[in-house]
């Protein structure tokens, strides 16, 4: 499978009819994983409020963790040895113990694990990761899922916008910076990750209102503000003070701020609308700079180098 068919192949991974089965007497929730499994937990803890929900990306879990608490364990290969190691941790505190992974020793660890498809780079299943997840807690249904991939297959064939984004940030040899908002750092974050692992480069994240509270000062007096290129990525749904928190940031740091927009009724289609936006510009950087998106060459010999195998 082509890269590019790995992201076009979202709006069927949304489809996925698995979900983790949520105990009714647990009052907190914890989400282990890494990288682009990682993002999964975000995506969730954007979306869920009723219950404190908490992301663990170490080896380690926090000390509240016990038999109240239903710990969720994703790795898209099953051995991302931080994820392991703390889901071992996890039963060992009596925690209620769940998985979202295609197999490896994380399947044979956790008997309640949800099974997805392989053959894909972690990064690219964040459906397969996430839906799961959101089935469980009744966040979203069938009828917003067939919204969204009919939005999302409308991008598939329409890619000249994401081009032009891509070919503007290699001509000038910009550097993303990635601003969120309320309820959707998640895919200002993911935005960053596949710009890092898709085209290579080096990429920050932030979101409003709490960059107006730090980063404000580095965008107005910064060395070579124009060696970056401002993304604010915006949705239907967005409140009033975050959109003039967003014009009043940009007039006064004299930046200019290319808004991305989300789309459709539900933080579930603008959330996906818009981290499908950022998979396609991110590959079609990585195709300008002749870059191959799914190489992490680097990041296995690290992994190798853990184990002292390099």
């Amino acid at each position: 499978m082509e890269y590019v068919d790995e992201i076009r192949s979202l709006g069927n991974q949304l489809s996925f009819r698995g979900n983790i089965e949520v105990p009714s007497e647990v009052d907190k929730i914890v989400i282990a994983g890494m990288g682009g499994s990682g993002i999964a937990g975000m995506i969730f803890k954007d979306c869920y409020t009723k219950k404190p929900v908490t992301l663990v990306n170490s080896y380690n879990i926090p000390d509240f963790v016990d038999s109240s608490t239903l710990f969720v364990a994703i790795s898209y290969s099953g051995n991302t040895e931080e994820t392991l190691e703390a889901t071992r941790k996890a039963r060992k505190r009596g925690a209620r113990i769940r998985a979202i992974t295609t197999g490896g020793k994380l399947a044979e660890i956790v008997e309640n694990a949800v099974i997805i498809p392989d053959g894909y780079q972690p990064r690219s299943a964040v459906g397969f990761l996430t839906v799961p997840l959101l089935r469980g807690f009744g966040l979203v249904d069938d009828s917003e899922i067939e919204i969204t991939k009919k939005l999302l297959s409308g991008y598939d064939v329409s890619v000249d916008p994401y081009r032009k984004f891509a070919d503007e940030m290699y001509s000038k040899q910009k550097i993303p910076v990635i601003f969120g908002t309320p309820g959707f750092g998640s895919v200002a974050y993911r935005w960053k990750t596949q710009f890092n692992e898709n085209a290579k480069v080096l990429a920050y994240a932030t979101s409003f209102p709490e960059l107006n509270h730090n980063d404000t000062m580095a965008l107005e007096g910064t060395y070579r503000k124009e060696e970056f290129y401002f993304f604010v990525l915006t949705h239907p749904l967005l409140e009033k003070e975050i959109s003039n928190r967003i014009k009043i940031t940009s007039d006064l740091c004299k930046i200019e701020i290319t808004r991305v927009e989300g789309e459709g009724a539900t933080q579930f289609s603008n959330l996906f609308t818009l981290i499908h936006k950022g998979d396609y510009i991110s590959y079609y950087l990585a195709e300008k700079r002749g870059v191959d998106p799914r190489n992490v060459e680097i990041i296995e010999k690290l992994k190798r180098g853990l184990k002292g195998s390099v």
